[in-house]
């Protein structure tokens, strides 16, 4: 079975459902209200294993309740997760409006920065590894470690502040909110080809950018859009990691991320194949 690697955050969403936005009056209606996997790696890692492959996530938490009902969640998502433990586990607040547009409040405690497990273990078997800059020490040590077994290594780009990891990455897929800051599209495409890498920018509704052109959205109803841009970007990682090209990878990530906003949760394979 193939294997991917996911490197980076997971913290524990509370999604409120609201009625209405942007609030009207000191109290707003909750149409509904659910917690789930939240964090770009960790959704990512539970996207792959919904597609069919074995997924892994390295990531931390703390030793509290929030902690213990995320290592649930993903135990039951069957995502094999090595987790470092610190004072407490991140938690995000989420509302979702009525069209499926989400805003995040997240809260970021104080975690370990070194990665105590050795690199080369984490990676046996791994058919791809994602990077979502928001563990840059754990993601320098594995990237670094990966690219040298010739191994795809995805970075999820949306901070600035995240760019030194392009030097571990092979493909790196950005935010079209990090492009806007970079100073454009076609300056930040231009950019990362520039370093050597392949390159693409996600664009929500209107598909995805790359070097060679542009590929549309899946057209669907939008429910939840909490997690779209992790989905696409494990289904991505997975797709290379099943020796698929850039476009078919990206294609295949498209159609991954637009039913999960369609359903509000990561689609399975059948879903995926049946949209292609």
């Amino acid at each position: 079975m193939v294997r991917v690697l996911a490197v980076g955050w997971a913290n524990l969403d509370q999604r409120y459902y609201v009625e209405r936005f942007p609030p009207q009056g000191s109290r707003t209606g909750v149409r509904a209200y659910r917690e789930a996997i939240g964090g770009p790696a960790a959704v990512a890692a539970q996207a792959v294993a919904r597609l069919g492959a074995e997924a892994h996530l390295v990531s931390r938490i703390g030793k509290d309740a929030a902690g213990e009902r995320l290592a649930a969640m993903l135990q039951e998502e069957e995502v094999q997760a090595y987790l470092q433990f610190g004072p407490a586990t991140p938690v995000s607040a989420v509302l979702v409006t009525p069209e499926g547009e989400r805003y995040i409040f997240p809260y970021r405690p104080s975690l370990p920065e070194e990665l105590e497990a050795d690199p080369k273990e984490l990676l046996e078997g791994v058919g791809a590894v994602l990077l979502d800059g928001r563990w840059p020490k754990a993601g320098w040590a594995l990237g670094r470690a990966a690219r040298s077994l010739g191994v795809p290594v995805v970075l999820d780009l949306d901070r600035e502040g995240d760019w030194p990891l392009v030097e571990v990455a092979t493909h790196v897929v950005a935010s079209e909110e990090l492009a806007q800051r970079w100073g454009g599209l076609k300056r930040l495409l231009a950019e990362l080809e520039a370093v050597g890498v392949f390159s693409a920018v996600t664009l929500g509704a209107r598909g995805v950018a790359h070097g060679g052109g542009h590929l549309p959205a899946y057209r669907v109803s939008a429910r939840d859009t909490t997690g779209a841009g992790d989905v696409f970007h494990g289904a991505f990682a997975l797709a290379l990691a099943e020796g698929k090209g850039e476009e078919a990878a990206l294609r295949f990530a498209s159609a991954a991320a637009a039913l999960h906003c369609a359903q509000a949760a990561p689609p399975r394979r059948e879903q995926v194949e049946a949209l292609l």
